[in-house]
Formats: structure tokens, C-alpha cells, sequence
């Protein structure tokens, strides 16, 4: 049991292990959820991720769920690692799952309302910060506290230059979701905003509403009824309609970066942001990461983030902003054109 504390943050991220029979296919690592070498793509980033806090909010709680053991990775025993660190492993099954069948991707994105009915329950902290794995920090997380405590909840809207107007957004469109939820208790509209699902920030206060509609709705998004969410933004998205939180709230602290050689959209202003969410280096600038902190292990992010590359500068090269470095280029190209040939 973890023990209760009713101030601060908790930073937190997740991994859940499918099996054969709960397996769907993750587009951005190119395989299914239970296969080895995908979900060991996901266990290098999580080490990546709390390195990059670690080394930045020493005073946040850290916290890591997953509904299985915490394995060795090319090595590396992440167990001894993220106890030595100080990272709280919570054991957590994943009840909020669509029936086989439902969705043929990213099937098991409604565990984030496991992780925030784990919170509601056990209101351990004032704030939580639930994000994907494969994010990094690059400030501390001060001013986002503040901004949780101002907004109750933090947003991160995807707009027409992420997703086409009028678009399905993996299986629904703004519209859906705007129809969704003028039948569930909302107010009517031609559609809402999409918010993306790597970025949760809210107050206790504010967790313990949006589970209380995630619960309600619960059932008819299992029964998959007329334009019911697909995935956890889309149930999030409605959510916050229902709750009227202010949008946009969490763009000025994160941004999802396209790095691939066919959609590249870094800014200069990328480096004014909290946290980096770098969907495509999963099996690249991420397994840079993951090595070298590997190779320096005993080190502690807090006290050693120069040894362990926890740098903007090392960050900006690992993840080819603003632009590939010819080592990375080099690189990325011969996997793409291996993972070309092999499928």
C-alpha cells in the first residue's frame, strides 16, 4: 500500500502487457502488443521518461503502473533500477478494456482510468500527471503546478493541423464525439474539441469528477453503442466537455513532435516546452537513451544527469531536433529500410 499524502505531484506513466488473446497492433513500433521486442520498445522509454523527470523534479513522487512484472531489458534489471531510484511500482490489472474485436489498435488505452480510479481511491497526492512513455522532460514541473491549481485540469487540443477537419481520429470524429455526448448529458454542438491522451494533469478534486463520468458511461462505451469513443481521448475529450474545462491549457507545457523522414513538424519553440512527446523515436532516439543510461546505471538522475545525457543538448541530438544529426541520419535510415525489407 502506498502510504496517503493529501499535497504535491505525482508524475506517473504506465505499460500494460497484452497477451495473445488481448493483443492488437501498435502502428508506431510496426507489431502487436504481445509481441517481446514491442513491449520491450515500451520498457526503454519508461526508463527514458523517469530519468528525464528524476534529473528535473526530485520533490515529485514518481510513480509507475503495470499489470505485470517489471522485467530485465537488455540487462538491465528495471526493478533493482527504478527501486534504487526511488520510482513506486504499483500493481495494477486493467479492468477498463473493450471486448476482442472492438478496435484492431491501441486496445489497451482505457487503463488510464484504472490508474485514476487507483487515485480517487487512494488520494495520495493534490495533483497527478499521467503521461505516455514516451515523453521526456525538459523543464521542471513548477509552472504546470500552477496551472493545474489555476484550471483544475490541463488540456492538450489536436487541431485541424493534426487531425483534417471532419476526419475520424482512430475510429471517431469530433462530430462522433459531439453526437456522443449530446446523448450522454451534454449540450448540443456540431462538434467538440480532440484532446490528446498522452498528457493527463489535474487536481485530486478534479479526478475525482472525471472518474465520476467515466464511471456513468462506462457501460455504453463497453456496449460500443452509435458513436461510443474507441479510445481513452476520445472518452477523455467528452469528459471535459461534460465538465466544461477550459481547452488548450496544456499546449504551452507539451507538444506531439513528428520526426519521421515523411512528417517532421519541429519548431524552434519546441525548446520552450515542459515536456517533449516523440511518438516516432520509440525505437530510436528513446533506445539511445535507454543504452546510455544502461551503461551508467548506478547513476541517480538527480545527481548525475550530464553522466547520463539528461541534457537538452543530448536530447536535442538523441531525438533529431531541430534537425537529424548525420550519425542519427545514418541510423534511422538503415532501420527504416531494414524494417522495409523484413515485413
Amino acid at each position: 500500500m502506498v502510504e496517503a499524502t493529501s499535497n504535491g505531484t505525482a508524475i506517473c506513466t504506465w505499460f500494460v502487457a497484452d497477451d495473445a488473446n488481448t493483443a492488437t497492433f501498435f502502428p508506431q513500433v510496426g507489431s502487436r502488443s504481445d509481441a517481446p521486442e514491442t513491449q520491450a520498445v515500451y520498457w526503454r522509454c519508461t526508463v527514458c521518461f523517469f530519468a528525464s523527470s528524476l534529473a528535473l523534479n526530485p520533490a515529485a513522487r514518481h510513480l509507475f503502473f503495470t499489470n505485470t512484472c517489471v522485467p530485465v531489458i537488455d540487462g538491465l534489471d528495471l526493478a533493482q533500477l527504478f527501486a534504487r531510484w526511488g520510482v513506486e511500482v504499483i500493481d495494477l490489472p486493467i479492468t477498463y478494456r473493450l471486448p476482442r474485436g472492438a478496435v484492431g489498435s491501441w486496445g489497451n488505452q482505457f487503463y488510464i482510468f484504472d490508474v485514476l480510479d487507483w487515485f480517487d481511491a487512494q488520494a495520495l497526492a493534490s495533483r497527478l500527471i499521467v503521461l505516455d512513455s514516451d515523453c521526456i522532460w525538459l523543464r521542471p514541473v513548477d509552472e504546470m503546478e500552477r496551472a493545474i491549481d489555476e484550471y483544475g485540469a490541463l488540456t492538450y487540443e489536436l487541431g485541424d493541423d493534426e487531425h483534417a477537419a471532419g476526419s475520424a481520429i482512430n475510429g471517431l470524429s469530433r462530430e462522433g464525439m459531439a453526437r456522443f455526448l449530446a446523448d450522454h448529458g451534454g449540450s448540443a454542438s456540431e462538434r467538440i474539441a480532440y484532446f490528446g491522451g498522452e498528457i493527463y494533469a489535474a487536481s485530486l478534486a478534479e479526478t475525482r469528477r472525471i472518474v465520476a463520468h467515466a464511471r456513468t458511461l462506462w457501460p455504453v462505451v463497453v456496449a460500443q453503442s452509435p458513436d461510443a469513443p474507441k479510445e481513452e481521448a476520445h472518452l477523455l475529450s467528452i469528459i471535459y466537455a461534460l465538465e466544461g474545462v477550459v481547452a488548450q491549457t496544456g499546449n504551452p507545457f507539451i507538444r506531439r513532435i513528428w520526426t519521421t523522414f515523411h512528417h517532421h513538424n519541429l519548431l524552434s519553440k519546441d525548446r520552450d516546452l515542459t515536456i517533449w512527446h516523440l511518438p516516432a523515436e520509440k525505437k530510436t532516439g528513446f533506445a539511445d537513451m535507454f543504452a546510455r543510461i544502461a551503461d551508467n546505471h548506478s547513476a541517480y538522475p538527480a545527481h548525475d544527469a550530464d553522466l547520463l545525457g539528461l541534457t537538452f543538448r543530448q536530447f536535442a541530438g538523441d531525438m533529431g531536433w531541430p534537425r537529424r544529426r548525420p550519425r542519427k541520419f545514418a541510423r534511422d535510415l538503415a532501420l527504416k529500410l531494414v524494417e522495409k525489407l523484413t515485413r
